[in-house]
């Protein structure tokens, strides 16, 4: 199951090719397993703000963005499901913003850094990565069964260049494979995940992070 905080597995061999996008390109790694993580708790992310109305103005750790309308930020949720993530529409979870800084200092968080040389590096919990999608919610979807790097780089969040990457990411239900697309601030420790990505929101979530302030 989905773990409050996202990210991270057992290395497989990453297949395809890597293209740059933005910026200076990061190489596609590589690793010996392909076999799915075992199961266990993820750690919580720092909790930002609880959750906005449609719209408005997001802070997550040290860094603020603007939702345009119809879109909704959940920083804390019952049980955990929703943490962190952005909503559109009736899709629960479109995209995750996470403030990762407390998970990434403690030692005993079950935690794997983002990265874009894992195969499921947009996934940092050590239990089995999930798919999300519109018809997927976190908490109900599939598990995912392969994630390989189509694309990495740098990209922008605001003034600062994030590691970046796109996955090609299949499930269990293969109805529910899609495209995974991240960001990861390593000194800032802020984590932006989108899910089920599509050009449409794609360019939604570009503009959101094009627009990003940090204070």
């Amino acid at each position: 199951m989905w773990g409050v905080l996202l990210t991270g597995i057992v290395a497989l061999a990453v297949a395809g090719c890597t293209e740059a996008v933005k910026g200076q390109p990061f190489a596609a790694g590589t690793s010996s397993s392909s076999a799915a993580p075992s199961s266990s708790r993820s750690a919580a992310p720092s909790s930002s703000s609880a959750s906005s109305a449609p719209g408005g103005t997001v802070t997550v750790a040290t860094m603020t963005v603007t939702l345009p309308q119809g879109m909704r930020y959940t920083g804390a949720s019952s049980g955990g499901a929703l943490d962190g993530c952005v909503s559109d529409g009736s899709a629960q979870c479109v995209a995750r913003m996470l403030d990762l800084r407390a998970a990434a200092n403690d030692p005993n968080a079950p935690f794997n850094a983002p990265s874009v040389n894992r195969p499921y590096g947009w996934y940092t919990g050590t239990d089995v990565p999930q798919c999300i999608t519109p018809s997927a919610p976190p908490g109900s979807g599939p598990e995912a069964t392969g994630s390989t790097v189509i694309e990495s780089g740098l990209a922008p969040i605001g003034p600062k260049k994030a590691e970046y990457a796109r996955w090609q990411v299949t499930c269990a239900d293969a109805t529910q494979n899609n495209q995974v697309r991240m960001w990861w601030l390593p000194t800032s420790k802020i984590l932006v995940t989108e899910y089920a990505a599509s050009p449409d929101l794609d360019a939604r979530i570009d503009a959101i992070l094009a627009g990003a302030t940090f204070g």
